[in-house]
């Protein structure tokens, strides 16, 4: 199954700017870094989610929740909640493979998106 990403920008750095005071290093530098965090987070979660190791899968929703926001990422906003409210208390957990499968695509447009970006 797989999730149909959206066309545009999926995206907003308007937080990471704000934040920057116009020095774009930093915004390039948080750019990259989001690059370089999510896709071993992504598989973490892919791992947990195959091992049933719920707990583990909440807890590293909650450590990337912060990221997604920071990017401005809002059609994750709720998503990402739900996977870690689930993972935590054990339940709904016929829902976290296809809200997995969301997280998954739309990071990896994004991280598609901040390359080309970046490399522009």
């Amino acid at each position: 199954m797989s999730y149909n990403i959206p066309e545009g920008k999926l995206y907003n750095l308007s937080m990471i700017q704000e934040i920057a005071h116009g020095n774009n290093d930093f915004v390039k530098k948080m750019m990259a870094l989001f690059i370089e965090t999510m896709p071993p987070a992504l598989n973490d979660l892919k791992t947990h989610l195959a091992n049933s190791n719920w707990h583990e899968l909440g807890g590293v929703a909650h450590k990337i929740k912060p990221s997604i926001d920071t990017m401005g990422i809002s059609s994750l906003h709720e998503d990402i909640r739900l996977v870690e409210k689930y993972g935590k208390e054990s339940s709904n957990l016929d829902e976290i493979p296809e809200l997995l499968n969301k997280i998954d695509a739309v990071i990896n447009k994004v991280i598609d998106d901040l390359r080309a970006e970046l490399n522009s």
